[in-house]
Parts: C-alpha cells; sequence; structure tokens
C-alpha cells in the first residue's frame, strides 16, 4: 500500500472510530416507554399463581445426619429419623424445581441412594432417585402438565 504513513493512520484511526459509534448504537438498550398511572393499557403485573400442595415420600439407602429439601423458595428441614420420610412440598406450576441435600451418617465414601416419591393434585405421580457416593446435593426440574 502506497501513501504517507501518516495519512494511513489516520485513516485507519477514523475507520475505528466509526465503527467503534455503530457498535455503541446498535448495543444500545431502548427507553422503558412511560405509562402514566391508571392508564388502561399499562401492563399489569402476572397475578402470581398459587402453589401446587405436593405430598412426597422420601426413602434413603441408609439412615442420614441430615436431610433438606427445597421447592418454592420454601427450604425444609426434615428429621431424618427413618429410612422413609414424608411431608408436603408447595410446587410452583409449569416447570418446578426440587432441591435435595443429604448428609449420611456414616460418612465413609460409598454408593447410596434418595428415592424421592412427588404425588402432585391434578398431576401423575413423578419419582426420580438421586445417588452419589457421599453425600447427595442435587435438583430435579419436574414437567407438571395437566
Amino acid at each position: 500500500m502506497r501513501g504517507s504513513p501518516l495519512i494511513r493512520t489516520l485513516a485507519t484511526g477514523i475507520a475505528l472510530i466509526l465503527a467503534a459509534m455503530v457498535l455503541v448504537h446498535l448495543n444500545r438498550r431502548p427507553k422503558p416507554a412511560v405509562v402514566p398511572p391508571g392508564d388502561a393499557t399499562a401492563p399489569h403485573e402476572a397475578a402470581a399463581e398459587p402453589g401446587i400442595p405436593t405430598p412426597f415420600v422420601l426413602t434413603l439407602s441408609e439412615p442420614a445426619e441430615s436431610v433438606t429439601l427445597e421447592a418454592g423458595g420454601a427450604v425444609q428441614a426434615i428429621d431424618p429419623a427413618a429410612e422413609t420420610l414424608s411431608g408436603t412440598l408447595e410446587l410452583e406450576p409449569g416447570h418446578p424445581s426440587v432441591f435435595i441435600d443429604v448428609t449420611w451418617r456414616d460418612r465413609e465414601p460409598r454408593p447410596r441412594f434418595a428415592k424421592l416419591v412427588l404425588e402432585p393434585s391434578g398431576h401423575p405421580t413423578a419419582t426420580h432417585y438421586f445417588d452419589s457416593d457421599g453425600p447427595i446435593s442435587d435438583a430435579w426440574e419436574i414437567h407438571l402438565h395437566p
């Protein structure tokens, strides 16, 4: 390429500045619309759907030191006195997630499992196995379709 190095440098700098301006313009987010209060066209907040009360049965392969289930933002610590545990969880409609944490009494690493059976009203029974060679800390996304 021929020409003065100064002019080539200036041309390259101008091209880079113009490219940066285009990228900034493309990445600019639109301003949110201002809706006056009481306007009928204002978007309504989605009404919080009630949770689905769901009885559960949790079967452990051996005695645990602590068991915790979390669903719908509520954490439930369960007394691990027996190998079969039961109660009720409040599941969110649609695709709720259930989180489980199990710490075993015997901390020796070996294969263990937890079987969770959910019976949501109006939906088929759902069963899931969690397994690990140590403590169990896992999640399960359930598909609740009417």
